[in-house]
């Protein structure tokens, strides 16, 4: 049931990019790190997503938005937009509200119009304390 859930909603996500007409960025490679790391369930976290084309050159310019889910059904999701920094580098701003594992999803338009889906596992979010 769980992977099933997964896979529908991996499913989903990549058809929101076919049914917006728009091309992927297939060629665009997302790396993500938190701080702190492990992440703490109710602390400020500190998300670095890096941007790199097919050449390793950084990608600038992306309009990109973050959407953290918990792994299970029931909770709203966390919205954060990303400031670009230097170098293809963005940074996000958030807070996981319960120790867990958690499902980030990295949005995202290229200046050339191209989108972006990413999603990214986040296993043992610590509880704070």
């Amino acid at each position: 049931m769980f992977l099933a859930r997964h896979l529908v909603l991996l499913a989903c996500w990549s058809l929101v990019g076919a049914c917006a007409g728009r091309p992927m960025a297939d060629d665009v490679s997302v790396t993500w790190t938190a701080d702190p790391a492990p992440p703490v369930a109710g602390a400020r976290t500190v998300a670095t997503v890096t941007l790199r084309d097919a050449a390793r050159q950084p990608v600038r310019g992306v309009r990109l938005e973050i959407e953290v889910h918990m792994s299970h059904p029931g909770m709203a999701p966390i919205l954060a937009a990303a400031d670009e920094q230097p170098d293809g580098v963005y940074r996000v701003r958030f807070q996981f509200t319960m120790a867990g594992d958690w499902i980030v999803l990295v949005k995202g338009t290229l200046p050339d119009g191209r989108t972006l889906n990413q999603r990214i596992d986040v296993a043992n979010v610590r509880p704070a304390g």
